[in-house]
């Protein structure tokens, strides 16, 4: 039952999507790359990409040794 609670509200979520976003042309982009078809999804995975690759560079900076508080 909680299956189909959740897939009906992805289909819910994603028909409203279509009918507001795109056909009655609401929430439009400032630029026109913005209007590309998962272009937030991309975003997303770019900035999440970005800040592990950080993290990863800047703990090889900040760590210590282990043996450094003997």
């Amino acid at each position: 039952m909680g299956r189909k609670i959740i897939y009906l509200s992805c289909a819910v979520i994603l028909v409203l999507h279509i009918i507001l976003i795109k056909f009655m042309h609401l929430g439009h982009g400032y630029f026109d790359f913005e209007e590309l078809p998962a272009f937030g999804a991309l975003i997303g995975l770019i900035g999440t990409l970005f800040i592990v690759i950080f993290a990863k560079s800047l703990s090889k900076v900040v760590t210590k040794r282990e043996d450094y508080y003997d």
